[in-house]
């Protein structure tokens, strides 16, 4: 018989919006290094609340399924730590796109 604990939906979802907002986020952070082109650096803008919202959404029902089922806490807080890195990568990019922004002189 499969344990409830290994087909958490929540864990899954967790996982993979972790990797489509690190998709997005390096895909956004890329065309503007390669291009230059000042109007991705809005876009980037708007992806990075979104991601913050839907990222920090899921974090927060993935930590209260954490108290509803102690027997899958390490897979809880795997995904948990998974969505977690993202936010310095975020930071990275960000800091970087500012970066090139300024010694190209890039206006908006």
């Amino acid at each position: 018989m499969k344990d409830f604990n290994d087909d958490l939906l929540i864990v899954s979802t967790a996982k993979q919006c972790a990797r489509i907002s690190l998709l997005v986020g390096t895909s956004i952070f890329l065309l503007f290094a390669i291009s230059g082109v000042g109007q991705i650096m809005i876009l980037g803008a708007f992806f990075i609340p979104l991601a913050v919202f839907v990222n920090g959404l899921i974090l927060f029902i993935l930590l209260l399924h954490l108290i509803n089922h102690r027997a899958a806490w390490r897979k809880i807080l795997l995904a948990a730590l998974i969505m977690l890195s993202n936010i310095p990568l975020a930071i990275l990019f960000a800091w970087l796109s500012i970066q090139i922004s300024e010694l190209n002189h890039i206006k908006l």
